[in-house]
């Protein structure tokens, strides 16, 4: 037998205790060598295969990547602003709330607030923060979700302008890709300027100026660093940091950001004051509510989108950020719009226009009427009827479609604020118009009331054709504007029309007598309103302050219709006019804004130019747009000859049929115009400064009710527009020009008064216009009258003798 001793040597002892740890771990039969080459070959096979799939990635995605243009070209959707003629702002269209300002413009302490909040080592990456990931990583599997994010500033711009919103691998290897190509194409400032005109501060709210406006009230330039730290930690959850929807939870995140400036100082911006850090801290922010639209500046909204839909289509005002500069004097437009509101409410007293109206005693309830489905459009009238009640609102059917009307619009009709149920029964036939046709789908339109009149105001500086004031209904909101749209009938607020051309031609005079006594032409019999006594010959003067129908006619049968149509259409008025003996009453429709301009006309001393709402458009470039040709202004009357005119127009406010005018302390002239059966009422008139229109009527034309008329309805509106109008304005008188001339007249006769008449009055006269006959005295008529009655013949009176 063989005896063997093994002897362990230092190198067994090693590999002894390497295989007794490698079976401690669970890896028997294994070399330790065999397990750290296999570890390691494992993990070098698993990086080459990361880096070939993240590559595989990026090779994938880049490939369908769209172009980082939107932002390198940044012209995003902007906000365009209607404003009044001292800038502010009276009305918005946007499709998104934004505002793009330059970086001069943002103060610096937003600036740093904002990298505060997002991104402080903006400045000192490429748009990837690979410490910041990592960081987000190692939290996330600390915590075992996800608690702080770890995009950039680039990587967020990125996000809200070229992709989605979804949280998925691939919108984040996309957003890897396209914020390193964006680092490249852009500098740093470029990218903050989009991020911080981009980004959603809540409410509709997009950008930090429309922020700074919504939360403050202010321009971004004049934020403070405790409203800067506060705007700057809405973006990371908008509606869960709204400082207006969550003060409490907003405050937190404002100590957030804070904290972050206050600890990053050093490093980052160490020259951003300790103090004013602690200032920021202690501050208590006021929060300041922008002013809020109103009805009256979406109508303002309708018409100035309708001016300009040849030049900017209604899609592009929604996004071009454009600034349109108005000659409205909000301030005026406010009042203008109160007067009309107070004139209309008092005719609704007059004449019991009310919701509440009780029907007669005796009378029978209405038959059920069936409603014929028809198109709604704007400007109508409709009998609709009451079919429910649901949240203060009426349900109605109005020509076979559901509509509404919220009670918060019935206000003039319902000064006891009535219920819904309690306003109008189920069953009850209201006249109604509609106020909101393009209603979001599923929404019925909106209807508005009609139980009173309706109203207009027009309120022109005749100097330049600006328009002041332009106001379309009681309501003043969008849908129907009167002002603009209402064909109505003027009346005898026409009648100046007709004179004016009279004196332009020479023809007439204030002082021509013409016949008021009764006529037939053909069929038709006219006669002077609502007075059947006739004054024989009156002078032309009279007949304006009295406001003779027969008068007028007989001078447009004189002048020829045709012509005094044409010379309507010169002062302005488009609209189609009938060239009868009955356009001299007002019988062709006209809008109030064509009637308005073409009395400027004789305030401005004859020169017709059209009338202006739009003074100047500019782009989101700041440049200036060309705005639609207009018609060149025109001298059509002489100033001598409007002067005439408006001196006998004087006489209606002096003794006519606009006396309740002489309060107003300025000189003003003016005519007043009711149509037949007192279904339009009308005042035009002017002063030196100012011209104003105003017109009342039902929409259906029906008749406003007894005893009203120009004078009653729509003479006291135009009076409290125009001590609004002239508000600051020194007293004027209208100035007199070169070519007037005055002269002692008799006024039974016309001609030139003899000396030492005691009835002889002044009168004014184009030069060259003027009597040259003198009127006979009366010794005299009444010495050859018996020379005459000796001889067997007989005088007449010199006064039967009437110009034309």
């Amino acid at each position: 037998m063989r005896l063997r001793l093994d002897i362990p040597t230092e190198t067994d002892d090693k590999s002894a205790l390497v295989d007794q740890e490698a079976k401690k771990l669970g890896l028997r039969g294994s070399s330790s060598s065999t397990w750290i080459k296999r570890t390691l070959l494992a993990a070098g096979v698993l990086a080459v295969v990361a880096a070939l799939v993240l590559v595989a990635f990026v090779v994938f995605y880049s490939s369908k990547l769209s172009s980082i243009d939107r932002i390198v070209n940044y012209k995003p959707l902007q906000t365009t602003r209607i404003l009044d003629a001292q800038g502010h702002v009276l009305s918005e269209i946007f499709k998104e709330r934004r505002t793009v300002v330059p970086m001069e413009r943002i103060p610096r302490v937003l600036v740093l607030s904002v990298l505060a909040a997002e991104d402080a080592d903006f400045y000192h990456h490429e748009g990837l923060d690979y410490m910041g990931m990592l960081r987000a990583v190692v939290s996330a599997i600390m915590k075992g979700r996800i608690t702080q994010g770890a995009s950039t500033i680039t990587q967020q711009a990125v996000k809200v302008m070229l992709l989605t919103p979804e949280r998925t691998l691939s919108r984040k290897v996309k957003q890897l890709i396209l914020a390193h190509r964006v680092e490249n194409e852009l500098s740093k400032e470029q990218i903050l300027h989009r991020y911080l005109n981009h980004i959603y501060f809540g409410h509709g709210r997009y950008g930090v100026q429309e922020a700074a406006n919504y939360y403050f009230n202010k321009d971004v330039s004049e934020l403070s660093l405790a409203e800067a730290s506060l705007i700057a930690g809405i973006p990371q959850s908008p509606a869960r940091l709204s400082p207006r929807a969550h003060p409490e939870a907003a405050r937190r995140r404002q100590r957030y950001v804070l904290k972050q400036l206050r600890d990053k100082r050093a490093t980052h911006w160490p020259d951003l004051p300790l103090v004013a850090i602690d200032a920021a801290e202690k501050a208590e922010v006021h929060r300041r509510l922008p002013p809020l639209a109103t009805q009256r500046e979406a109508a303002l909204r309708d018409v100035v989108v309708d001016m300009l839909g040849e030049q900017i289509d209604a899609a592009a005002l929604r996004e071009g950020g454009y600034s349109i500069h108005t000659t409205i004097d909000a301030k005026l437009q406010r009042h203008a719009q109160e007067a009309l509101q107070g004139g209309l409410r008092r005719i609704d007293q007059r004449h019991h226009y009310s919701g509440r109206r009780k029907p007669r005693k005796g009378r029978k309830s209405p038959k059920p009427r069936s409603v014929k489905q028809e198109k709604l459009r704007y400007g109508k009238t409709y009998q609709a009827r009451v079919t429910d009640h649901e949240d203060e609102r009426l349900i109605l059917d109005v020509a076979g479609h559901r509509a509404v009307v919220s009670m918060t619009q019935a206000q003039r009709y319902n000064p006891d604020s009535l219920p819904a149920s309690k306003f109008a029964a189920v069953g009850t036939w209201l006249p109604v118009s509609m106020l909101h046709l393009d209603m979001p789908e599923g929404k019925p339109p909106e209807a508005a009331l009609e139980l009173g009149p309706q109203g207009a105001v027009v309120v022109i500086d005749p100097r330049t054709r600006h328009i002041r004031a332009l106001v379309g209904s009681y309501e003043g909101g969008a849908g129907f504007n009167r002002a603009i749209a209402a064909k109505r009938q003027p009346g005898s607020s026409f009648k100046p029309i007709v004179y004016a051309w009279g004196i332009h031609t020479h023809q007439f005079t204030p002082a021509s007598l013409v016949l008021d006594a009764p006529a037939v032409y053909d069929t038709w019999k006219p006669n002077n309103y609502e007075v059947w006594q006739h004054g024989g010959p009156l002078r032309l003067r009279e007949a304006v302050a009295k406001s003779v129908n027969l008068v007028a006619i007989r001078v447009i049968e004189s002048l020829d219709p045709q012509r005094v149509a044409d010379f309507a259409k010169q002062l302005g008025i488009e609209s189609p006019l009938d060239p009868s003996l009955a356009l001299a009453l007002g019988a062709s429709e006209v809008s109030p804004l064509e009637l308005v301009n073409a009395y400027a006309t004789f305030a401005a001393g004859g020169r017709a130019t059209p009338a202006r709402l739009i003074a100047k458009v500019v782009d989101n470039e700041g440049k200036e747009m060309s705005l639609p040709s207009v018609s060149a202004s025109r001298d059509l009357m002489s100033p001598a000859e409007a002067y005439v005119l408006t001196q006998m127009l004087r006489s209606v406010v002096l003794e006519g049929t606009a006396t309740a005018a002489r309060k107003l302390p300025w000189e003003v002239a003016g005519k007043t115009g009711t149509s037949n059966k007192a279904r339009d009422a009308w005042f035009v008139g002017y002063s030196p400064t100012v011209v104003a229109g105003v017109w009342v009527g039902f929409d259906d034309r029906r008749p406003l009710g007894r005893r009203e008329s120009g004078g009653r309805s729509a003479l006291p509106v135009w009076m409290e527009v125009m001590r609004h109008a002239h508000d600051s304005q020194a007293l004027t008188q209208f100035p007199r020009p070169e070519g007037v001339v005055s002269a002692r007249i008799d006024p039974e006769t016309g001609l030139l008064a003899y000396d030492g008449m005691e009835q002889a009055i002044d009168e004014v006269f184009v030069a060259g216009t003027d009597p040259t006959e003198m009127t006979t005295p009366p010794d005299v008529v009444n010495s050859e009258n018996f020379l005459m009655n000796q001889m067997g013949g007989v005088k007449s009176d010199p006064s039967s003798a009437a110009s034309p």
